[in-house]
């Protein structure tokens, strides 16, 4: 799905767009391509020291690693032990394994700290659209949005939210961020995004103060829900 012609974006070239494509083997050495892939590790901390360990050494870390695109934490309070989001986006499925491993078991990212971790969620999905976080504005809020589309109605979802994206943000608005995966089922997608305040995001997704969790397209989704953190920094 190439960016429409007459969009100027920012993300016009840096677009990333997973390929039609099963990444299976061919034959015995013949590969296809795999598309990048959206991590998503949600998680509640069992004790209040652990967001230091965040931003000091879990963040950092991952930023260096491999086929590391884009690495998000966020938070979700008052209560300092409240639930946590660890989004990141690969290159591969192949990289983030490498680097991070599939699963817990066993832990391959600093094994030391997940004890300190409890109610572990984990996903993994391929994207279809990704426009990483370039570095300019400041990340505040970190939104996730799971959501089934109408039967037959994904694919114009997905055209329509990459297209309205690029067109907020030529015009000044828009996130920071934004990754749209499929799955699991044949009508689902999962949407991260990061804004930098409520209004860049309620402009946005058709909000406002009195419903200021909404989206766009509703038309052509069947169910949907969005959960939101506050972006730990490191």
């Amino acid at each position: 799905m190439p960016v429409s012609n007459g969009l100027r974006s920012r993300y016009a070239t840096s677009t990333i767009e997973a390929p039609d494509v099963d990444p299976a083997r061919l034959d015995g050495t013949l590969r296809l391509p795999e598309p990048p892939v959206l991590r998503l590790f949600n998680f509640r901390p069992v004790g209040s020291a652990f967001d230091a360990i965040l931003r000091q050494v879990m963040l950092p870390d991952l930023r260096r690693l491999p086929g590391i695109v884009d690495v998000f934490v966020g938070r979700r309070g008052p209560d300092e032990l409240g639930p946590r989001l660890n989004a990141t986006v690969w290159t591969s499925r192949a990289a983030m394994v490498a680097a991070v491993g599939e699963n817990f078991e066993p832990p391959i990212f600093h094994p030391e700290y997940i004890d300190e971790t409890t109610d572990r969620v984990l996903e993994i999905l391929p994207l279809a659209i990704s426009m990483p976080f370039d570095g300019v504005g400041t990340p505040r809020i970190l939104r996730t949005l799971h959501g089934t589309a109408r039967p037959g109605e994904r694919a114009a979802y997905i055209e329509e939210a990459r297209n309205g994206t690029i067109a907020d943000i030529d015009a000044g608005g828009g996130p920071l961020a934004l990754h749209l995966a499929i799955g699991p089922g044949d009508d689902d997608f999962v949407t991260m995004s990061v804004w930098e305040s409520w209004a860049a995001l309620e402009s946005a997704t058709g909000g406002d103060v009195k419903r200021p969790v909404a989206t766009r397209h509703p038309e052509r989704i069947e169910r949907w829900e969005a959960a939101h953190f506050e972006v730990i920094d490191g």
